[in-house]
């Protein structure tokens, strides 16, 4: 039996089926324009790689912003709910999660038992999201895979502490001007998105041993390594931090539809 999981973003979409108690394929892309072409196109690749077709599956889950144009999708459930199916799934020893995606921010406890205790997001500012580090990847001229581990050879600390993108930009000019290093920069930007992170955490009591992090912002090393230093400790992060939310939707769609 063949269940899956669409997690439709604003600039991101993710697909994953499950089939015999794993991940059978997944795929990430961009969104785009239209979310339903986006979902359909990301599904049928994930089931591609799992080497099956829209037919083969039991029960399809939806979440995310474009949770409501997914073709065929029986069951839709909230990022929260399956933000937090989903890392129960791979970490059962987690008691929170953190997720930090391109438009918006998250931060879920947990019970022994993968319930959502309590959650806490981010307003509308765009601090602490993909959106916010775009913008300072595109002003320091650099891809976002580079920002990361440059910033990670910094040796001072330089402070952005503008919560606004356009102020925050404003700073970094400012830095630039005075030619501080832009691995210095670097670690500021990446700093101040793990503050505005770690904020979110601490509202609901989470602790980095037994935390982890997932959605885009995951894969940034840079952004890891100051969450971590502000957390105090260990932060787990699935092999492919990107897809969880997604993972958990099928987790739910399949609760509907027989075992995964």
């Amino acid at each position: 039996m063949l269940h899956a999981g669409l997690d439709i973003g604003s600039l991101w979409t993710k697909a994953v089926v499950l089939g015999g108690g794993a991940v059978a394929g997944w795929h990430v892309m961009p969104t785009g324009e239209s979310s339903r072409d986006a979902a359909r196109t990301a599904l049928e690749a994930a089931l591609g790689k799992a080497k099956a077709v829209p037919d083969d599956l039991s029960t399809l889950g939806a979440t995310g912003a474009g949770k409501g144009e997914v073709e065929r999708a029986a069951h839709q459930a909230s990022e929260v709910l399956c933000a937090a199916r989903g890392i129960h799934f791979l970490h059962p020893e987690a008691r929170g999660v953190i997720d930090i995606g391109g438009e918006s921010t998250r931060a879920v406890k947990l019970d022994a038992d993968g319930n959502v205790l309590e959650f806490a997001k981010n307003d509308k500012c765009a601090s602490g999201t993909g959106i916010f580090l775009d913008a300072m990847a595109k002003l320091m001229g650099l891809s976002l895979r580079e920002m990361g581990p440059l910033s990670l050879t910094s040796t001072a600390d330089v402070h952005i502490t503008s919560t606004c993108v356009v102020f925050a930009e404003s700073e970094v000019v400012s830095q630039i001007h005075r030619q501080t290093p832009r691995q210095d920069i670097l670690r500021g930007i990446h700093r101040s998105v793990a503050v505005r992170v770690h904020g979110l955490a601490n509202r609901v009591d989470l602790e980095g041993p037994s935390t982890a992090a997932i959605g885009g912002l995951a894969l940034n090393t840079g952004i890891l390594h100051c969450l971590r230093e502000l957390m105090g400790g260990l932060l787990a992060v699935p092999d492919e931090p990107q897809i969880v939310t997604a993972l958990g939707a099928a987790l739910i769609a399949s609760d509907h539809g027989g075992a995964a």
